[in-house]
């Protein structure tokens, strides 16, 4: 299939609803057990108020004779659904009219609510007004591509969507280790033990919750139980560090069967067990993209490693439902927006209004680039912006902010292209001479 095949379909269809007038319009605002649809002519007249139908095969079939019936007494032939993302409940619909030869679109949540209120004059919000909604945006034109994705990309999309998860739930258990049990017992080891998920770490944790443990062993016998876990550079004189910390430490004077020795062992139990899913996760992931010819070229972009690839691969999907590079950074939020009243014009930023994941993964992308030891399009840039406009912190989350519209660009040049990423690419080096935009990613 011709790389635009998907864009150049849906702008027909957008032709067929705004221009042409001639598909019929079904607005269904999706539920988790019920939902609700509206019928419109080509012209945009109501020819079926609002009506509820199951999440169901039974529903699904009822909802596609009604319409049919419509066509018929109305000399209707096609027809274009439509609704508004639900948190994934609209799939099985969606999958449903697919392999039912329906057009499918999709509608801006905020458009959705927004139109609501100024039909209305209220605030007020149920079903029903909501599908009327839906169904007279599909008929003003003011529709999304909706991506029904594969097996392989749902797939994918799963496990990047489990790994974050993951990620997420370490970092909260690393704060609970450090400020629900730590600051109590042990207030020293945060500051000589900086990263509390080691293997040195978890294993003197585990084996002595408290200070009081390691006095309580003798300098002997811990050091015998901790020297297997020192690894690298790690000295023995490590080992006495921390045996003087304990013997000197102001935490609370507890034993390991107390309250607090508890609830640390079992945040560290956790902790073990979330890396051993995120160990396995990140291996499926690696496997899948053993043989995913879209990662191949991402791979040849600075800074895109397995993880960040996989992410944007899955926030992505499809890269032909995009028309251009532009509408794939608004996708991600990453697109500049301003606010002007009068005389005012406020400074132009980053609009949010995206996919935070996607953002999230060209913001580390661009973090690995920029310390690379390797040069690259990306750091050099990154430090020209830096030479133009002062090393302050600030101006570095700018530029790396600047830096994520870049590599998008370059990622949409390289998947729609199908060409490896090229050292001196038109889309990474382009002028950069105006002011640094942006805020935080």
């Amino acid at each position: 299939m011709d790389s635009t095949a998907s864009h150049s379909d849906f702008q027909e269809l957008k032709a067929k609803l705004e221009v042409h007038k001639t598909a019929g319009v079904v607005g269904i605002d999706v539920a988790k057990s019920k939902h609700f649809g509206v019928v419109l002519d080509p012209v945009g007249q109501t020819i079926q108020s609002p009506f509820s139908f199951s999440n169901d095969k039974a529903g699904f079939n009822g909802l596609l004779d009604r319409v049919k019936d419509l066509g018929q007494r109305h000399l209707i032939s096609h027809w274009v659904f439509g609704f508004e993302a639900s948190g994934g409940y609209e799939k099985p619909l969606a999958a449903y009219l697919v392999d039912n030869k329906q057009d499918v679109v999709q509608v801006n949540s905020v458009a959705v609510k927004r139109h609501r209120e100024m039909m209305t004059g209220s605030v007020d919000k149920n079903d029903a007004k909501d599908a009327v909604s839906i169904a007279y945006l599909i008929r003003q034109g003011f529709v999304e591509y909706y991506h029904l994705r594969g097996l392989e990309e749902e797939d994918l999309a799963g496990l990047v969507l489990i790994n974050e998860h993951l990620k997420a739930r370490r970092t909260q258990l690393k704060l609970k280790i450090k400020q629900n049990v730590l600051k109590y017992t042990f207030p020293e080891l945060e500051t000589f033990c900086k990263n509390i998920e080691s293997r040195f770490a978890m294993e003197l944790l585990t084996q002595y919750p408290t200070p009081h443990d390691i006095v309580k062993a003798g300098k002997l016998e811990f050091k015998k139980a901790m020297v297997p876990q020192l690894r690298g550079r790690q000295l023995v004189y490590y080992l006495d560090e921390v045996y003087a910390l304990a013997e000197t430490s102001v935490g609370l004077k507890l034993d390991r069967w107390t309250t607090k020795a508890l609830e640390l062992r079992t945040y560290v139990a956790e902790l073990r067990l979330v890396e051993q899913q995120r160990q396995s996760i990140a291996k499926r992931l690696e496997h899948l993209l053993e043989t995913n010819e879209d990662y191949a070229l991402l791979h040849t972009v600075p800074g895109i490693g397995p993880e960040t690839g996989s992410a944007i691969l899955a926030e992505i999907g499809t890269v032909s439902r995009f028309g251009s590079e532009r509408h794939l950074l608004s996708y991600a939020g990453l697109d500049l927006v301003s606010y002007q009243s009068g005389q005012y014009q406020s400074p132009a930023r980053i609009s949010k209004r995206g996919r935070p994941l996607l953002r999230k993964a060209a913001y580390q992308a661009v973090n690995v680039a920029v310390i690379s030891s390797r040069q690259n399009a990306l750091k050099r840039k990154y430090h020209q912006i830096l030479a133009q406009h002062g090393n302050t912190k600030d101006t570095r989350q700018k530029a790396k902010v600047k830096l994520c519209s870049k590599l998008l660009r370059v990622v949409y040049a390289v998947l729609s292209k199908r060409e490896p990423y090229q050292e001196g690419c038109r889309e990474m080096t382009g002028a950069t001479n105006a002011a640094v935009e942006g805020s935080s990613s």
